[in-house]
């Protein structure tokens, strides 16, 4: 009797622990590649952010990658290349540069409509399966 009631006390302390965790909870990733290119000029360091469309809570967390010399990225949402879950996107760059021996702060590289969710005109979507999206050409 004293292990049964051990045990089902263990049980409503996991249960507890697990509704009052402040972790979000994760949803699945799928794997997401792709490239982007703008006026034959390499977009190395910039940063690549996906929106959710229609998601209004600013605590979920944002797919997102750096961009590599090539114009290729590979996102992020939780850990390290994991992707992004399924969904339609909207999607921002950036790529904010210092300039070479200048006392000024680095400056966004990029027109600022791609900055914006508003105004950028860049949408994605992912399937739940490894995505190899088109090139992204900014205009």
């Amino acid at each position: 009797m004293v292990r049964r009631m051990s045990l089902g006390g263990a049980m409503l302390v996991a249960l507890l622990t697990t509704a009052c965790s402040d972790e979000p909870r994760r949803a699945p990733t799928f794997p997401v590649t792709g490239k982007i290119a703008y006026a034959n000029k390499s977009l190395e360091h910039a940063m690549i952010v996906f929106h959710a469309i229609g998601e209004s809570d600013p605590n979920v967390p944002r797919p997102h990658a750096k961009v590599e010399a090539d114009g290729t990225f590979k996102l992020t949402t939780y850990d390290g290349g994991d992707g992004a879950p399924k969904g339609k996107y909207k999607v921002t760059i950036e790529q904010w540069l210092a300039t070479p021996k200048s006392e000024a702060p680095p400056s966004n590289r990029l027109p600022p409509k791609f900055a914006r969710v508003e105004s950028s005109n860049i949408t994605a979507e992912v399937a739940a399966a490894p995505n190899t999206l088109q090139t992204i050409e900014l205009k």
